[in-house]
């Protein structure tokens, strides 16, 4: 019951008495107006108090209060997105722990990867977006910043963005200064990569080598780097790696 019903309630209440002398109904309707009154000091009191209090995004009430003379931080904004490039807000919440991140160094190398997890033959972005966000956490459970690589490419051709390029990639062991990382998604020792997946990545290393001015002998395959010591990007891409070159040449 607010504050209103209260006081109607009360002025019903005197209203039914109709047999009451008259000076003890003004005394009444004098008590009502003041009670009344009463009460609707005592909802905007009460208003005023709950207004005092945190809301849930403000933990500390002390930040209700910031120290007038401390300027706010502000955070380096985000790399734009290349064009065509999903940004990493469509797949994931998460961002990097940046204080276990490093920077990325002029770009020199492209190392290209695949996830080397089960066989995956969906198309739909929502699969797609599950897919990259399970590799994330991965990494993160590793204890990494976040995804190691900077782009990934689903088989439906389409490029997301990973690790923000402000950062270096964890993808290649020892390697990783200078490096881009593009990641296939799939298991190509078990699946071949599909055609739109090798047409964007085609696309998207001429982007990329445009850009960074990257040689296109400078474009590996992460077992090609002599101290990685793995069968990524498995033998059904490894084996076009030759081609890519070629083509992107």
């Amino acid at each position: 019951m607010d504050c209103h019903s209260t006081t109607s309630t009360i002025a019903d209440s005197a209203s039914c008495q109709g047999d009451a002398a008259p000076g003890a109904a003004a005394i009444a309707r004098r008590s009502i107006l003041l009670l009344g009154l009463g009460l609707f000091a005592g909802c905007a009191t009460a208003g005023t108090q709950r207004a005092r209090l945190p809301s849930p995004i403000w933990p500390d009430a002390s930040l209700l209060n910031p120290p007038s003379v401390a300027s706010p931080v502000k955070p380096v904004p985000a790399t734009p997105t290349l064009a065509g490039v999903i940004p990493r807000t469509a797949w994931t919440k998460g961002t990097p722990q940046t204080n276990n991140i490093d920077p990325m160094l002029p770009v020199k190398w492209i190392t290209i990867h695949h996830d080397g997890m089960s066989a995956f033959s969906a198309t739909d972005y929502a699969s797609c977006a599950a897919r990259i966000e399970l590799i994330r956490n991965g990494h993160r459970g590793k204890g990494w910043a976040d995804i190691g690589y900077h782009f990934v490419i689903d088989r439906s051709g389409r490029v997301w963005e990973g690790r923000d390029v402000r950062f270096q990639g964890a993808h290649v062991k020892d390697q990783n200064e200078g490096n881009l990382g593009i990641l296939c998604i799939g298991n190509f020792d078990q699946q071949s990569p599909s055609m739109a997946q090798l047409v964007a990545l085609d696309r998207h290393l001429r982007v990329c080598r445009a850009k960074y001015k990257v040689k296109a002998s400078s474009v590996l395959s992460h077992q090609e780097w002599a101290s990685a010591h793995t069968a990524c990007p498995g033998r059904n891409l490894q084996s076009k790696m030759s081609g890519i070159r070629r083509a992107i040449a």
